[in-house]
């Protein structure tokens, strides 16, 4: 008897503690998924951005989504603008992300577009720059990942699989042919509507000599309906396609 009540004041115990020591994640506020722009259109989306920035100096119940759109709208201005205007909005959308870091440390959001504005950075600052930051964005990408790999029709996977895809392999840095064939697998198979999707596994699947799925695969950009950012990047993948095609 007293054993069986030393086990249940022991298994009691362990119960509180565990308690005691988890970490209970605040209640987020609700935040909006998001979705390709119709208008590309640069004076629009400056407009937008100009507007919220104004809005977000001082408080407001939608500050969190107002962050999200503006980090958003800050590396798709940054992808889009002339050359010797995208850092400047890449470094923008950093701030924000940071920003939206701090008002939603959990979810997918914050790491998410900090990374993409991170490789926005990278690509602008040359070689050795971008090299010296791949370890942060892929870490800011490994932690979207964890937490909604179809975040964005499956950007964690997409981009996670295209910097393995670019970079150069060990021990220069990440590169690595077959988890960049894994990640993007994983994104066709999370968003088969997603051309862009298709387009990186097709590259990695002619890196790896499967030259017939890499065709395969190009028929299926063709298809697409959806690109996750703006929809005249849809059209940029196919003509891509239809130029790979031809030249293999």
């Amino acid at each position: 008897m007293l054993k069986t009540f030393a086990l249940i004041l022991l298994v009691l115990s362990l119960a509180l503690f565990s308690g005691s020591c988890a970490v209970h994640r605040a209640e987020a506020p609700a935040i909006k998924p998001p979705e390709e722009e119709a208008d590309c259109s640069i004076p629009v989306l400056q407009d937008e951005l100009a507007r919220l920035e104004h809005a977000l100096k001082g408080p407001g119940e939608g500050r969190v989504n107002d962050l999200l759109r503006v980090a958003r709208l800050s590396f798709l201005l940054g992808e889009l603008s002339p050359k010797e205007e995208k850092s400047r909005y890449f470094e923008k959308g950093e701030h924000y992300s940071q920003l939206l870091l701090r008002e939603k440390p959990y979810g997918v959001e914050g790491h998410y577009w900090l990374a993409l504005n991170l490789c926005g950075l990278a690509e602008q600052g040359g070689a050795r720059r971008g090299l010296k930051m791949v370890p942060e964005i892929v870490e800011e990408l490994e932690k979207a990942l964890k937490e909604n790999p179809a975040y964005d029709q499956a950007g964690p996977h997409r981009v996670l699989g295209r910097i393995y895809f670019e970079c150069p392999s060990w021990p220069l840095s990440v590169g690595n042919i077959p988890q960049a064939y894994s990640h993007l697998s994983a994104a066709v198979a999370i968003a088969p509507e997603n051309s862009t999707n298709h387009l990186f596994l097709a590259e990695a699947l002619f890196k790896m000599g499967k030259t017939e799925e890499a065709r395969q695969e190009l028929q299926m950009v063709l298809n697409g309906t959806r690109n996750a950012l703006c929809r005249k990047f849809l059209e940029e993948d196919r003509q891509e396609a239809l130029r790979l095609l031809q030249k293999k």
